[in-house]
């Protein structure tokens, strides 16, 4: 089926209809495309560290997310046949040629024939028994003499025979059908110390030790320091992969070939899910974090939401993005704070009317909530 579209497609000629910029036409004959569900005024959305005016209409062609008509997400298109043809032939290039592997044999390549072996040639029929050397001769006439060999056997004998007396046999076997015999000479008379052990003292850490308003001025100021070494981290972090919800640099890849039915189907139902997702977010007023190469998001509530904008300027006033990093760190990806510190002018200049209606909100919050009390 899907060749008998790629077909229609290249038949269609100049009366096709063609995608917005940047998007797959392909892509968008395969997955459809999605009107705004309605035009949300609430919520804060940032691309590629940009802040964008709201109201919002979020959309989708294809496998790309637009948010004002301005692309705001992508995602990853791949068969899955494609992906096991790729990992299988990075499995056999890894494991080399057949020619490259060489038999048990050194220097021997599978196929050949192994090195021969030659056994001992038999001792001659008839041969003449070794005869007694002239030394050999004169040592055995000799008191105590011998041959070589006799003599190392009698020394060798002399040596046991000393070892065998060095140990002894005091209690060494059983004797008779007690068990207990062996222990029957034994001493168990108590010897005591010559002069008694001291007391023990107990170990005490040379921290504990310490008076408790010097151990609490070093726990602050460990914590200064961690507090410290967190806000001057690096800008310059690696960017995230696709798919991390980091919002990283590299472009997702699109391959529309050799996809199955089932495959479009699941993609399809991906990217719905994802532009209700973004939808729904900002309709609850939360923030979304999105980047136009990749399909990476991420989303915090309105609260959470309301804080960042209201510090954003303040955080931004600092020299570089240290302040905004190591406030917001944990809540956002960090290379993603970067962005937004490097566009802070223009962001700044179109968040005006953003951060003006999120203070008259916190402050008829709190005037609402004094008044119940």
């Amino acid at each position: 089926m899907l060749k008998q579209l790629l077909c229609s497609l290249a038949l269609m000629g100049a009366s096709a209809v063609f995608a917005t910029e940047g998007v797959s036409e392909m892509a968008e004959q395969l997955f459809g495309k999605e009107e705004a569900g309605k035009r949300v005024s609430e919520g804060v959305v940032f691309i590629d560290g940009q802040f964008v005016r709201g109201p919002y209409s979020v959309t989708r062609e294809g496998n790309v997310i637009l948010v004002n008509g301005r692309i705001a997400s992508r995602f990853k298109v791949e068969a899955a046949a494609a992906q096991a043809a790729a990992a299988a032939g990075d499995g056999h290039s890894a494991s080399g040629s057949e020619s490259d592997v060489v038999s048990e044999e050194e220097g021997e390549a599978i196929g050949s024939e192994p090195a021969p072996t030659l056994d001992d040639a038999p001792a001659a029929k008839g041969a003449a028994a070794p005869k007694t050397s002239a030394i050999d001769a004169k040592l055995a006439k000799q008191k105590g003499g011998g041959s070589i060999e006799e003599r190392l056997a009698a020394k060798k004998r002399s040596k046991d025979l000393k070892a065998a007396s060095a140990t002894g046999s005091f209690n060494s076997e059983a004797s008779g059908a007690d068990p207990m015999a062996l222990f029957e000479e034994a001493d168990y008379t108590y010897t005591p110390p010559s002069k008694p052990e001291p007391p023990a003292v107990p170990y005490v850490r040379p921290t504990a030790q310490k008076p408790m308003a010097e151990r609490m001025a070093e726990a602050r100021k460990k914590d200064a320091a961690a507090t410290q070494k967190a806000m001057t981290v690096k800008a310059d972090e690696p960017a995230a992969e696709e798919g991390d919800d980091e919002g990283g640099d590299l472009i997702a890849v699109e391959s529309f070939d050799d996809l199955t039915e089932e495959e479009i189907d699941a993609y399809t139902k991906k990217f719905t899910a994802r532009r209700a997702e973004i939808e729904k977010t900002l309709a609850a007023d939360g923030l979304v974090c999105l980047s136009s190469a990749t399909s990476g998001m991420k989303s915090v509530k309105r609260t959470t939401a309301w804080r960042f904008v209201l510090q954003y300027e303040e955080l931004c006033a600092a020299k570089d993005a240290s302040k905004l990093q190591g406030k917001w760190g944990t809540t956002l990806p960090r290379s993603y704070l970067q962005k937004m510190y490097d566009n802070r002018t223009e962001n700044l200049k179109n968040m005006k009317t953003l951060t003006s209606r999120i203070k008259r909100s916190d402050k008829a919050a709190k005037e609402r909530a004094k008044n119940r009390l």
